[in-house]
């Protein structure tokens, strides 16, 4: 048994009594039905209370259903209670799942593929869905996950720095060769050109940006060691090598960092838009991430799956839920809310959100990079443990303890070894 399964069953042992005491399905003497609904978000505050908000509304229009959304903490969190209730005979009729965790949900047997259902709705309904937010939900190219909290990565810059620079504070840099002059001609004694947050995320774009592979459709090949990613990697090393930009910062040090005055630019979520237009003091920007030979972007967030074990008319009421929350009017106010990209393209013509993109106009660019957008790597089996390694790996090579090609080699064999079982 793999480390990742280990971890979320000792997490699930602890958990059980906590979701047995939970009972879904119909109160007595009534013919309400309730389902259950894990989520996760990054506070249980403002976002809880708009999160409740909308599934009281789906209640109030559907008196038949209530929905009662359980708040589940951070997305492994989200995660370990979905596998406790799930193997507690106890499941969840719905849960919000990361890419990485929908192939262990599918590995562990604890959700249910919805082609099916997808199917009986007729042709088109995935056209309700920016196609690039489509990835996430597939697993081994089979759906098993409806898109609905999703972002992707973009770049931020200081508009009043690139003055005093002399840069057009309208032009954010295109492509890596300029990334790196920008970077240069920005940095200096007090403050960094560029912040780029280390995790798999980020340094996996430039991987691919470059003409590399991170893993194979099926989940059970990684490609770290190619030419393309050690020399991606290189790229990175060398921004940190220069004095461009520091060896390591997390999302949230790095939005401080922006609004702060620290760095003149950096890749960020488009879930930091909220916080940089309601703390930066100075005009600011966003534009598309910096192409390498390719201009390509990747995904994040979470999916709604649906769980297994459950009756048909759970399953039909946890569909008919999720079809609900990805119209236009529900993913328009939760990404009003959240920051999360509206997954329904029809969203940006009801007037709430054309007012909303109005004051905000960097969200219409974060919509726009979708046309170059793929899945979040790693997808493949046991991916959280994969992406564990990458990040730690990254983390390893940028703060010069290792070259990159010893680097990528040894991370080449770790993922290798962690997928060898479905080989």
């Amino acid at each position: 048994m793999r480390k990742t399964r280990i971890i979320l069953f000792l997490a699930a042992c602890l958990l059980a009594a906590a979701s047995l005491s939970a009972q879904g399905g119909k109160e007595a003497g009534s013919d309400q039905l309730t389902i259950r609904f894990y989520y996760p978000i990054g506070t249980a505050g403002d976002l809880a209370n708009a999160m409740n908000a909308l599934c009281a509304q789906y209640s109030e229009e559907n008196p038949d259903v209530d929905v009662e959304p359980i708040y589940a903490g951070d997305y492994v969190q989200t995660m370990q209670r979905t596998l406790t209730s799930s193997k507690a005979g106890n499941p969840a009729d719905i849960a919000l799942l990361t890419s990485a965790d929908v192939w262990t949900a599918v590995d562990e047997g604890i959700i249910i593929p919805l082609q099916p259902l997808i199917d009986a709705e007729g042709e088109g309904f995935l056209d309700r869905f920016f196609p690039g937010m489509l990835y996430d939900a597939k697993v081994a190219d089979e759906f098993y996950a409806i898109p609905f909290q999703k972002s992707t990565p973009i770049f931020y810059y200081n508009k009043d720095m690139f003055r005093e620079a002399g840069l057009d504070p309208e032009k954010a840099p295109e492509t890596w060769e300029e990334l790196a002059e920008y970077a240069a001609i920005l940095t200096t004694d007090d403050r960094y050109g560029l912040e780029i947050p280390i995790d798999q995320w980020l340094p996996s774009i430039f991987i691919l940006q470059n003409g590399g592979e991170i893993n194979n459709v099926e989940g059970t090949e990684t490609y770290l060691d190619s030419p393309e990613a050690i020399e991606a990697i290189e790229y990175l090393l060398g921004l940190v090598e220069k004095g461009y930009m520091p060896a390591k910062r997390l999302f949230g040090d790095s939005s401080s960092d922006f609004v702060a005055g620290k760095t003149a630019m950096m890749y960020n979520s488009t879930g930091s838009l909220a916080f940089v237009r309601d703390s930066a003091s100075f005009d600011w920007g966003v534009g598309f991430l910096p192409a390498g030979k390719e201009r390509i972007v990747t995904t994040g967030g979470g999916q709604f799956v649906i769980c297994s074990g459950l009756s048909d008319e759970h399953v039909q009421a946890a569909w008919d839920f999720i079809k609900w929350m990805t119209e236009p009017a529900q993913t328009a106010k939760w990404s009003m809310a959240s920051g999360f990209i509206a997954v329904n393209p029809a969203a940006f013509g009801l007037p709430e959100m054309v007012e909303y993109t109005d004051a905000l106009p960097q969200a219409i660019v974060a919509r726009d990079q979708l046309q170059y957008a793929i899945g979040e790597p790693p997808k493949t089996h046991d991916a959280r443990e994969v992406s564990q390694a990458m990040a730690s790996m990254f983390e390893s090579i940028l703060a010069g303890n290792i070259s990159p090609e010893e680097g990528m080699k040894e991370l080449q064999a770790s993922c290798s070894g962690i997928l060898a079982e479905y080989r």
